[in-house]
């Protein structure tokens, strides 16, 4: 039996930017996109974005240099992580990852708590004193 290759419909693909993203995490640009899409895929707390540079890319209308930076970015500031996962394609170093919006990993009182301190902390999502 053949297994079927299903291809993403890039004209039917969408993702949803949450209005907290830019009010409570200041997100906006090619960041606010970047992360609505890991948020998007992560945000049941269980599932990953298991996307590549080239379908952020798509979305950004950027390169994947830019895309790599705001991913950067957005790990610095603790607003998502990832799992990274070596390939063996052409026997190089190479990897993909994994992402996730960290804040799918609390439980929902929890990520209350967390977007409303990080509006007055501004430098981490992980605020320092939960409950």
């Amino acid at each position: 039996m053949k297994s079927k290759i299903i291809s993403l419909n890039k004209d039917r693909a969408h993702f949803t930017g949450q209005a907290w993203m830019v009010s409570k995490l200041g997100l906006v640009g090619d960041e606010l996109i970047i992360y609505s899409i890991i948020y998007g895929f992560s945000q049941d707390g269980k599932s990953v974005f298991a996307g590549s540079s080239r379908y952020l890319s798509f979305w950004t209308g950027k390169s994947r240099e830019t895309v790599l930076k705001n991913l950067k970015s957005l790990r610095k500031r603790q607003l998502i992580d990832r799992i990274k996962k070596p390939t063996s394609l052409n026997n190089s170093n190479r990897y993909y990852c994994d992402y996730w919006a960290t804040i799918t990993r609390f439980p929902p009182d929890i990520q209350e708590i967390v977007l409303n301190n990080w509006s007055k902390k501004s430098t981490t999502l992980y605020p320092q004193d939960i409950e």
